[in-house]
């Protein structure tokens, strides 16, 4: 949305720079979820950075954890509204004149999205509570929640499309707007790779202990 931006934050090397609409150049991109609107953003030489050094790279820390856990808590809600969804169809549709969400099949895939989502629940509160308190650990914390929540949406929309058969494929039906969202969101404020990698750097470093049953547990809290 930076074309209807009335200032402009912008991270470049060692700084930031906040700019007005007429001191930067716009490219729009295309996106994978076409109801995102995304503009390559090219500043004018000559600005007076906002905040450089030491500040600059608190700045950019505390951006990428706040955005990664908005795009984890999108997730969530994206992967529980998809399941909503295919719970519904599914006691709705009849097949050899019963619901199709009798079926054991039909069953199997919605609670396997199910216990994907709540193992991401827990994850995304707790980096919720990290960030909000300063934790040290809440980098981590935020990692792990946006693998967890990602990797659910992106199986609820398999399974949920999957539930709603031919259906599931239509422009009249939304799954296959979330599941596009889904998508973006997966490579947005940090991909899996570099989120693995930020987990995998605390955990091999200090021992830390991430999984449902650490998640609120004191002791080994982020």
């Amino acid at each position: 949305d930076a074309h209807v931006a009335d200032l402009l934050l912008l991270q470049r090397g060692d700084a930031w720079y906040a700019l007005d609409p007429g001191q930067v150049g716009l490219r729009h991109n295309e996106s994978v979820d076409p109801s995102r609107r995304l503009y390559a953003v090219e500043m004018a030489s000559g600005a007076e950075p906002l905040v450089r050094g030491e500040e600059a790279a608190q700045l950019s820390a505390a951006s990428l954890d706040r955005g990664a856990l908005a795009c984890a808590a999108q997730a969530l809600g994206l992967a529980q509204r998809m399941v909503d969804m295919a719970v519904s169809y599914s006691a709705d549709r009849q097949q050899f004149g019963k619901p199709i969400g009798s079926f054991q099949a039909v069953k199997h895939l919605m609670a396997n999205v199910a216990v994907r989502l709540e193992y991401a629940r827990a994850p995304v509160h707790r980096a919720a509570y990290s960030v909000a308190h300063g934790e040290p650990r809440a980098a981590t914390a935020v990692s792990h929640a946006k693998l967890v929540a990602c990797e659910a949406a992106n199986l609820a929309a398999k399974n949920c499309i999957q539930v709603h058969g031919a259906m599931g494929y239509t422009w009249e039906v939304d799954l296959h707007i979330f599941m596009k969202k889904a998508w973006a969101l997966a490579n947005t404020w940090g991909d899996s790779a570099f989120h693995k990698a930020r987990v995998a750097d605390t955990i091999f470093a200090d021992g830390a202990v991430l999984g449902a049953g650490a998640t609120f547990d004191q002791q080994a809290s982020p």
